[in-house]
């Protein structure tokens, strides 16, 4: 998930916890949170079928309500790198140079692989292997449950001072089969002068992605 944070997001939508950062929320993190070397050996949901294209916002903070109502499939598996990204960025453009998102998507899952194979209006095919082989980054809760991935990052800046966030995502099916894109993010803020904590931003979407077979 990709966001551009500003003052102006901050100030318009932050969720604040106090004068305190909130606790990361990503496996790994400590806490409350999924311990991967504890979900070592348990196996990943299916998540193999055909699914719309474009998956529709379900739930979500005011930020996606208002901007992000919809999401495509071509941006909800993890790609190997930013080469392969680049190479399904290029195929989802129309030849008036537009981005769109594709008619369908075709999921095969062998283990913790999945093929993702993606149809656009045009006829034009695109395909891709997602990994969730790395047990440390991705933990998968069981045949019914999910695949859940996350970490932080620091670098951020406002106008304020210095940000760092930390995220999440989630897949699986829901139980009429559809695929669900779950997604969060937390950013930290701090003034500049003295790195003092002033709260934490906090962002969710959940899209569905309709089952067609």
């Amino acid at each position: 998930m990709k966001m551009k944070w500003s003052a102006a997001f901050v100030l318009s939508f932050a969720v604040l916890s106090g004068c305190s950062h909130s606790p990361a929320r990503y496996p790994g993190a400590g806490g409350d949170n999924l311990d991967p070397i504890a979900y070592a050996s348990v196996a990943c949901p299916n998540l193999s079928g055909r699914y719309e294209g474009i998956g529709v916002l379900i739930e979500g903070d005011p930020i996606a309500q208002k901007m992000s109502k919809f999401q495509g499939i071509n941006n909800t598996f993890p790609f190997r790198d930013g080469i392969e990204s680049s190479q399904i960025r290029l195929a989802s453009q129309s030849p008036d140079g537009r981005f769109r998102a594709p008619q369908y998507g075709d999921v095969v899952m062998e283990g913790r692989r999945a093929t993702v194979r993606l149809r656009f209006s045009d006829g034009k095919i695109a395909e891709f292997i997602s990994s969730f082989e790395d047990k440390d980054r991705f933990v998968c809760t069981g045949p019914k449950g999910k695949i859940v991935w996350g970490g932080a990052s620091e670098g951020g800046r406002s106008e304020f001072g210095p940000n760092s966030s930390d995220s999440i995502v989630s897949l699986y099916l829901d139980e009429n089969g559809n695929l669900i894109s779950e997604e969060g993010m937390q950013v930290h803020m701090s003034l500049r002068l003295g790195n003092i904590p002033t709260g934490t931003a906090k962002y969710f979407s959940i899209y569905r992605f309709k089952r067609i077979q």
